[in-house]
């Protein structure tokens, strides 16, 4: 019987120890560096770092969790992000809460106390959106289902177009941006203004809400509604390039389901139909995106933006 020689074991118990180490670490290590890269591309460039949000949209299925929304969610908590936005159609089918009880808060209610939600048009299958109200309680602003506030040196707007845009919530809406002085403003609603996606598109209704967006120097807008990702260049109020516009972000992608697109847009610049959340560090003059597969972190969609000036 031959004996390697001891010069020979050594090196070899060695490098079958760092085998062992590499196939017996986590599946999810991959995912996890990836989101500490998305994290350190942002989240800590001014003093004391700048804030850093998540959001999406179109989110829980009725019954049992889905693996989708709980990857969106598990990605959201490793970011620890200051803030979470809901882009609405937070629950389905009919958002009751019952339905938000067994799906939704096994997994995006994880971070409930830092989600500031607005509703969509399926929250508003249950009358009133009374479970919608029911679940988030304060922090949906009920009943209106609008307001704003502010997180660091950006002013945020949460828009209400679950039923449809009011008179007094346009009103509103004029009077707190007029108001601001912010130099940099984010607004966030459900129905997308712009679209390429084949199920819903390009919604004409919000024609008003975008118009006034644009006039009162917004910089970006966030929505849901058509589940699929989509990032667009910065348009004025009929949808022309223009680089004082508003720049209007898809994120629709939190777990419910997906949908595919159809002709693209004009100025259309990203389209992915794939889960996801979407990143935003909110710095002092600009902000910095990045849109991460939910499935694995990885960066889908990465860029920065001075704000208006």
């Amino acid at each position: 019987m031959r004996f390697l020689r001891p010069w020979i074991v050594a090196p070899l118990v060695l490098v079958l120890i760092a085998l062992s180490v590499v196939t017996s670490a986590s599946p999810n290590a991959g995912r996890e560096q990836r989101v500490r890269d998305a994290r350190a591309r942002g989240s800590h460039r001014g003093r004391g770092g700048d804030p850093l949000i998540a959001a999406a949209g179109d989110i829980s299925w009725q019954g049992e969790s889905s693996e989708a929304d709980g990857q969106t969610s598990a990605l959201i908590l490793d970011l620890a992000p200051t803030a979470v936005l809901t882009l609405g159609d937070n629950q389905y089918e009919d958002g009751e809460l019952a339905e938000f009880m067994g799906s939704y808060d096994p997994t995006w209610g994880r971070f409930k106390g830092i989600t500031r939600p607005v509703p969509g048009n399926h929250d508003y299958h249950t009358e009133g959106a009374q479970g919608y109200f029911d679940y988030f309680g304060d922090a949906a602003s009920p009943p209106e289902g609008y307001y704003s506030f502010d997180i660091g040196r950006w002013h945020l707007v949460a828009v209400n177009s679950g039923d449809g845009i009011s008179d007094e919530q346009m009103t509103w809406i004029r009077r707190d941006l007029r108001s601001d002085g912010h130099e940099c403003e984010l607004a966030y609603w459900h129905h997308p203004r712009w679209s390429s996606g084949s199920t819903h598109g390009s919604d004409e209704g919000m024609s008003a809400v975008w118009g006034l967006m644009y006039r009162q120097g917004v910089d970006v807008v966030l929505n849901g509604h058509d589940h699929l990702y989509e990032r667009f260049a910065r348009l004025n109020a009929v949808g022309e390039l223009d680089r004082g516009g508003v720049r209007e972000i898809i994120a629709g992608t939190g777990g419910s389901s997906l949908y595919g697109f159809g002709d693209r847009e004009d100025g259309s610049q990203v389209r992915i139909s794939e889960y996801g959340a979407l990143a935003l560090v909110l710095h002092e003059h600009s902000y910095e995106w990045d849109f991460l597969r939910a499935e694995d972190g990885r960066s889908l969609d990465h860029g920065r933006t001075a704000c208006h000036s």
